[in-house]
């Protein structure tokens, strides 16, 4: 098996340096949005790479001690949150890229051409980029680059599992880079793309700027456990039941070897309905909040086959996770 270095350091460590307070002019009427007026913010095209990154964190961070004290006497004030994503794009760019004699992968590129390159590693495994996938990224900043891991979403062939290892997808990033003739960028993961997202940082710390991680799941046994093996099932009875009853009881020790089973039988209608079974559980547990719109993506054939086939041989992979240090910026 591969063996993966520590990540003990990365060069984005200077930006999260503690930075020298230099008060900016401000008058009594000031009101707290100037903390965050565009001014203050450096153009995405008049610096590179991670200087971008540091400048804006600097800018940001360079306010006087009159104005945190500002910022923190909100007790008259209702707080509000901004829970929306930015605006939709369109890419400016796509294509496929050939990463071996079997897979190819599918790529594209919006937002701001000059801005601060950003790569998103969808989850899954096997569950492919959306187009609201562009919308976690700020368009006038970031050069954003999304793409299909291999076997997912428009990647072809679809569903293969032959070459597909994580060793091959960490490759397969550092392949896009070099066709993109990208120096280094920031690495953005959710789900399993956050496990792919340590991993890559892991063996390519050079090229990584900062690394942002959400909704994460590293494929630790005890979380594997209580997703699938009944800990969940706690807070979602409902959805638990007919992913549990589809196992006969003699098989209830483990779900993902069982379902495994299934879903690489010769019978498709087996494997048909096995995926369904499967994800819908995934689907109704997604959110504490159930999506219908999600769920139904479950009942789509192409896409449930696509995500289970992925999600049943992953977790019986071992990962070298005991070497990990996250590194946020």
């Amino acid at each position: 098996m591969r063996s993966a270095s520590p990540l003990l350091s990365t060069r984005t460590s200077h930006s999260c340096l503690p930075h020298p307070i230099v008060a900016p002019p401000i008058s009594p009427s000031s009101s707290l949005p100037r903390l965050f007026r565009p001014s203050l913010f450096p153009s995405p095209n008049s610096l590179s790479g991670r200087y971008k990154l540091h400048a804006c964190h600097k800018n940001l961070f360079s306010c006087g001690a009159h104005q945190v004290t500002a910022l923190m006497d909100l007790s008259n004030q209702p707080l509000e949150f901004n829970r929306n994503l930015y605006s939709h794009v369109e890419p400016y760019s796509s294509g496929f890229l050939k990463v071996s004699k079997i897979h190819t992968l599918y790529w594209e590129q919006s937002g701001n051409p000059h801005g601060h390159p950003v790569v998103f590693l969808h989850g899954g495994p096997g569950s492919g980029t959306s187009p609201s996938n562009r919308r976690f990224f700020n368009p006038e900043f970031y050069r954003i680059i999304l793409f299909d891991q291999r076997g997912s979403g428009r990647s072809t062939p679809h569903a293969c599992l032959e070459e597909n290892t994580t060793w091959d997808l960490v490759d397969d990033i550092e392949k896009l880079r070099e066709h993109l003739e990208i120096p280094e960028w920031q690495v953005f993961g959710g789900s399993w793309g956050s496990t792919l997202a340590l991993v890559y940082s892991q063996l390519h710390p050079e090229k990584v700027t900062g690394i942002i991680l959400r909704g994460i799941f590293m494929l630790r046994k005890k979380e594997l456990d209580w997703f699938y093996e009944g800990g969940a099932a706690a807070i979602f009875p409902d959805a638990w039941e007919p992913f549990r009853d589809f196992i006969p009881e003699e098989e209830r020790d483990n779900f993902i070897v069982a379902y495994n089973k299934r879903l690489n039988s010769a019978d498709m209608d087996v494997q048909a309905k096995a995926a369904k079974i499967w994800t819908t559980w995934e689907m109704m547990t997604a959110n504490l909040i159930q999506s219908e719109e999600n769920i139904k993506r479950g009942e789509d054939d192409t896409f449930s086959l696509e995500t289970t086939t992925y999600c049943c041989l992953m977790p019986l992979l071992p990962f070298p996770f005991k070497y990990l240090l996250i590194v946020s910026c």
